[in-house]
């Protein structure tokens, strides 16, 4: 056993700043879903999301985690909560349990806030929670516990950090082991091996990689597809220690990219440099966003349609490592010191390439912090 990844006093002040939320907005009890939740209010582990899993807490006592009896170890390793309560599949139901943790917490006319924006809840069984609760407004405090985990401890960083130096062993990977003639999925494969050995968990979501005129638009996984000389690959891949999460991403090319392409690379980076330079504690996020538009729009590429310039990157578990703070010119987050995201530019260049480059960073007391990525200029392997 390594240990548990934060201490009991850590996990107990996330648990207050959320209490905390939750009585601004006039709630008094909350049931989050989450895995992510669960593994940052409780240090529960949970090694997916196909069983209903729940934390429940009120304004004043103990928190309740309520899990599926075969991940009772799981829970015993990495879970400070001491009111563990299991269920058997198939024979409990598990809304019982959650119900009961309530009544024992929550008065008469108190306000129950139902994190109901996750993955983890299907949606038959949120309508049978509502049901079996009694609520005819069921309150959704899902943006309002996930806000908390936004700005960083650390014991957090930390981890980031770590997960960010791995990413760079990725990447090393790729400019290495790319050579014509190898497919995507061996590619891919080499890469994720070398993460893999230098510490790295399981990620949110898959491996990106695509070449040739795959690289077009985004989220395209590894096929047998030859990797030709001439031509681009694009990739995005996160370095992954306790859950947290350090994404990475570069557009290199396999011999000589052409002259169209290193325009658009060109664009893509100063879009990346015009956003990365409008970023610093108090700014809107706003702000970074349509500064990376800028050069994209200068340069005469479209900018609405396949690209939003960063979002937030903390733990995670599957199906998303994306995290609840969005950069984009419709949000209202503010950007503060300890922040951890994604930012990335993109253009499709007019031979048919998509190209992309971007990576981990942090908001720090020194400024803007490159972790993984980043700022990379065109390579040609």
């Amino acid at each position: 056993m390594i240990g548990r990844a934060f201490t009991e006093a850590e996990h107990r002040a996330r648990v207050e700043r959320a209490r905390e939320a939750l009585a601004e907005a006039g709630l008094g009890t909350c049931v989050t879903f989450a895995p992510e939740h669960l593994y940052y209010y409780s240090g529960y582990d949970a090694h997916t999301q196909f069983s209903i899993q729940a934390l429940v807490f009120g304004q004043e006592g103990e928190p309740t985690i309520v899990l599926r009896d075969v991940d009772r170890a799981n829970a015993e390793d990495s879970c400070w909560v001491a009111d563990q309560r299991f269920y058997h599949h198939g024979q409990h139901d598990p809304a019982d349990l959650i119900r009961a943790a309530l009544a024992e917490r929550a008065g008469p006319r108190e306000r129950i806030g139902l994190c109901l924006n996750s993955y983890a809840l299907p949606g038959s069984f949120a309508l049978h929670l509502i049901k079996a609760l009694g609520l005819a407004d069921p309150v959704d405090a899902t943006a309002l516990i996930e806000r908390v985990r936004i700005v960083k401890s650390e014991a957090e960083m930390t981890y980031i950090r770590h997960a960010a130096a791995i990413a760079e062993r990725g990447l090393h990977r790729l400019r290495t082991a790319l050579a014509p003639g190898m497919s995507e999925i061996e590619l891919t494969g080499s890469i994720e091996a070398a993460m893999r050995e230098a510490g790295s968990e399981y990620p949110a979501m898959p491996s990106w990689l695509s070449s040739g005129t795959r690289t077009r638009g985004s989220h395209r996984t590894p096929t047998a597809r030859r990797i030709a000389r001439g031509e681009p690959v694009k990739c995005e891949f996160p370095g992954v220690v306790r859950r947290y999460h350090a994404v990475t991403m570069q557009t290199l090319w396999c011999g000589e990219p052409s002259a169209e392409a290193c325009r658009t690379y060109d664009a893509v980076l100063a879009s990346l440099r015009a956003g990365s330079r409008a970023i610093a504690d108090g700014v809107p996020v706003a702000k970074a966003e349509e500064a990376a538009f800028g050069p994209l729009s200068a340069a005469g590429f479209a900018t609405s349609t396949q690209m939003r310039f960063g979002y937030g990157v903390s733990a995670a578990y599957p199906p998303t490592w994306l995290e609840g703070l969005d950069i984009t010119r419709e949000s209202a987050d503010v950007f503060r010191r300890n922040m951890t995201f994604v930012l990335h530019s993109y253009a499709t260049s007019p031979d048919g390439f998509g190209i992309m480059a971007g990576g981990a960073y942090a908001l720090t007391d020194k400024g803007l912090e490159i972790l993984s990525g980043g700022d990379v200029e065109l390579m040609a392997v």
